[in-house]
């Protein structure tokens, strides 16, 4: 009679250590977003201003000259490398300080940046001419590394470790000032009146 009790209590510990909920990172409260969901939602609004920026430029050769409207696309691509070399040296340091932990996960998007602000940094004085192409050129370059820093977020919403704080604002710097970029373009594009 003994050995059946004990059967049945090992049978329940076991039974309830089965049913026992595991979380290895805290939930978040309902209607909270996360970080990594909040870069995911500016992502669309990126390929929003993507589409206006190519708008504007198309609008723009009506009224201003090629010359005109590719110093503007320059001017502002300009200011955006700056801003992409300095993400990038904050994801470099991070990758030292954590290699074993984001170098898988942000190594892609570390090439992307450095091939990014490579190729938009050169000078291309017989595409710059023409500036519906030069915009082409330039927001292929910004469509990549923004689906590069999409695919990176994905990798860190799925991986257990959470992204350090200076990753995270780098990340987010790319976003913002890629969304900034697009946006400041298109104003500057519309017709003075």
């Amino acid at each position: 009679m003994a050995k059946l009790v004990y059967l049945i209590l090992a049978l329940c510990v076991v039974q309830g250590t089965f049913g026992l909920v595991r979380r290895d990172a805290p939930a978040t409260p309902t209607g909270e977003k996360s970080f990594l969901d909040n870069l995911l939602e500016v992502g669309g609004k990126i390929q929003v201003a993507f589409d206006e920026t190519r708008q504007s430029v198309l609008k723009s050769l009506g009224f201003q000259s090629d010359e005109e409207v590719v110093q503007t696309i320059q001017k502002n691509t300009n200011q955006y490398v700056e801003r992409l070399k300095s993400v990038q040296g904050t994801i470099d340091q991070e990758l030292k300080k954590h290699t074993d932990v984001f170098d898988p996960i942000v190594k892609d998007l570390n090439t992307k940046l450095a091939e990014t602000t490579a190729t938009l940094s050169q000078q291309h004085p017989e595409v710059a001419q023409k500036a519906k192409e030069y915009q082409q050129q330039v927001q292929t370059n910004l469509q990549s590394l923004v689906a590069e820093a999409q695919k990176t977020v994905e990798k860190l919403k799925q991986d257990t470790r959470a992204p350090t704080e200076e990753l995270q604002k780098a990340l987010k710097q790319i976003y913002d000032s890629t969304f900034e970029t697009l946006t400041k373009t298109v104003d500057e594009l519309k017709p003075k009146n």
